[in-house]
């Protein structure tokens, strides 16, 4: 699965998840899309996994609530996205009615899931 194809269908997976949760779907937002691809690029380059100084990718960014999700060692959607659900942080930020935009980024096997609401 290419990369763009996985950030694609992560996006529309959490929002089956969500509207099984009755809650409004997240709009992608390119803004978000950048600073996720640059923070899982940033993670692989430094051989971290860890969420530590994630709100840096918020960085001129007009989010109020934020929040971000990191999986590693899947490169199928489905598995990254019942690996993340399966986690209850994790599942809280998906489900999380505040947030309503998301980006998606992902290098070397780490997904990057930022979450911002306003």
């Amino acid at each position: 699965m290419g990369s763009a194809t996985l950030l694609t269908t992560l996006i529309l997976l959490m929002n089956a998840s969500r509207a099984d949760a009755h809650v409004p779907p997240l709009r992608e937002d390119p803004a978000l899309q950048a600073g996720a691809q640059g923070r899982a690029e940033m993670l692989c380059a430094n051989r971290q996994f860890s969420h530590d100084g994630y709100e840096s990718a918020f960085r001129g960014l007009n989010y109020r609530t934020k929040g971000e999700n990191l999986a590693m060692g899947h490169s199928d959607a489905r598995a990254v996205h019942a690996q993340l659900m399966a986690s209850p942080g994790h599942r809280a930020n998906i489900l999380r009615k505040e947030f309503g935009a998301v980006g998606v980024g992902n290098a070397c096997g780490i997904t990057v899931e930022l979450f911002g609401g306003r």
